[in-house]
């Protein structure tokens, strides 16, 4: 298992060197991007960092001074981190504020950098370095325990969860599939990091109580450690070498077949009341699944055109006072923006459907109604279509928003016009809702 976990940080330090290497030719022709800078500083140092640990016991010892490699590649490990919020930070925007934000991180390293180093002059060292346990190399394999260590893991903590706070709300805003799932990626290894900052916290007390059990915590340190690094390399690096190797065609047809399964409650909803919209026959079972992953654009631009072709179809049963209604009652929920609107819509959606089954008359208000669908995708491009209607799709299935739509009841045309005016009693209004 040690050798397994020591095996794969070799890997995971060549890994790095391609990768920093690669980087590092990009940066040549554009040195004046800063999130790229930002990024081979993150490479480099934590490439660098890795590449030390094997050869401590030779490093120290050319330097004359014990337990200095372990704090050079401590020290490159934080200036990793910082550079990798960095990087982060410079994606979503490069304005002054952005600028302040990485000086203070940066200001932030050089004093822990500095306390590291004061710790480590005043503290007395744990051997000799003429000590045949450091020639062998098993002093370096023994829990480590002084007071810079707990600088470096506080920091360093620290350092994680701001990359798990910045790639997370990134990731949320991210267009592209790739750059989306490296992010996502970031997030993970960040957490890996964490996971090796406790372990190392936790390996120094167990280490000091139990010694027998030195190794077995230090391999779990170590892969930990290791996982971490190789999640963040390939989360940050993914984008530009994963359409190299087609990774950027693969995520768009999974995407497709993602959004036709979200799509497909909804098409299916109107199909039962609509049969008429279908443009073929939809296949089911093993040949339906077979028909979706052989071709999932088609089917994600059928489901797309039925839905709206409901939409059409159903607009003389859709009732503004029901959706005037229904955002009334999300905003009473604690709903607003693209959330709120969806509800409503699909609270609207699901009672023309039902009044359309049952051969209820038109909504006396119909001509009222805003364009639906809405959130951009009524004429918009064909993405914002299908993002909006998922997320419509993904309200019609709710249980908040199937609540939201039994308390209001069914739509009942133009003497409901009013129905969210200042008239409405308070027992009215919460009726809606319970």
């Amino acid at each position: 298992m040690i050798s397994l976990v020591r095996d794969l940080m070799i890997g995971v330090t060549l890994t790095c060197w391609v990768m920093s290497l690669y980087k590092l030719r990009d940066l040549a022709r554009n040195p004046g991007y800063r999130p790229l800078r930002a990024l081979c500083l993150a490479l480099v140092g934590i490439t660098v960092s890795l590449t030390i640990q094997p050869f401590m016991p030779a490093l120290d010892r050319a330097l004359g001074v014990l337990d200095l490699a372990r704090l050079l590649s401590n020290c490159l490990t934080l200036v990793s981190a910082t550079a990798a919020q960095a990087f982060l930070l410079h994606m979503t925007g490069d304005d002054e504020r952005t600028r302040r934000r990485v000086r203070r991180r940066t200001v932030a390293l050089l004093v822990s950098i500095a306390a590291i180093a004061v710790l480590f002059a005043l503290t007395p060292a744990r051997t000799a370095l003429d000590d045949p346990r450091v020639a062998s190399g098993r002093y370096y394999g023994d829990p480590f325990d002084a007071p810079f260590l707990y600088v470096y893991l506080t920091y360093l903590g620290w350092s994680m969860t701001q990359v798990v706070a910045l790639a997370h709300r990134y990731a949320r805003q991210a267009g592209r599939p790739l750059l989306r799932l490296g992010l996502r990626l970031i997030v993970a290894g960040a957490a890996w990091g964490l996971v090796y900052v406790l372990g190392k916290l936790t390996a120094v007390a167990v280490g000091a109580l139990w010694p027998g059990s030195a190794l077995v915590s230090d391999a779990v340190v170590v892969f930990s450690f290791t996982v971490s690094i190789l999640l963040i390399l390939i989360g940050s690096t993914l984008p530009s070498w994963g359409p190299l190797v087609g990774l950027d065609r693969l995520g768009a047809r999974l995407g497709a077949v993602v959004d036709h399964h979200r799509l497909r409650p909804l098409q299916a909803a109107v199909h039962r009341v609509l049969p008429e919209i279908a443009l073929l026959p939809e296949p089911r079972g093993p040949a339906g699944i077979l028909a979706v992953l052989r071709d999932p654009y088609l089917r994600r631009v059928r489901a797309t055109v039925e839905i709206l072709d409901g939409y059409a179809t159903l607009r003389p049963w859709m009732s503004a006072a029901l959706l005037r209604a229904a955002e009334a009652a999300g905003r009473r929920a604690g709903w607003s923006g693209a959330r709120l609107a969806a509800a409503a819509e699909a609270t609207v959606l699901a009672a023309a459907l039902q009044a359309r089954a049952a051969g209820a008359p038109p909504a006396a208000d119909h001509e009222e109604l805003p364009d639906l669908p809405a959130g951009g995708a009524h004429g918009g491009e064909a993405a914002e279509q299908v993002a909006w209607l998922v997320r419509v799709a993904r309200a019609y299935r709710s249980p908040e928003v199937t609540r939201l739509r039994a308390g209001l009841g069914p739509a009942t045309g133009a003497g409901d016009s009013d129905s969210d005016s200042d008239s409405d009693s308070d027992s009215e209004r919460k009726q809606r809702v319970q």
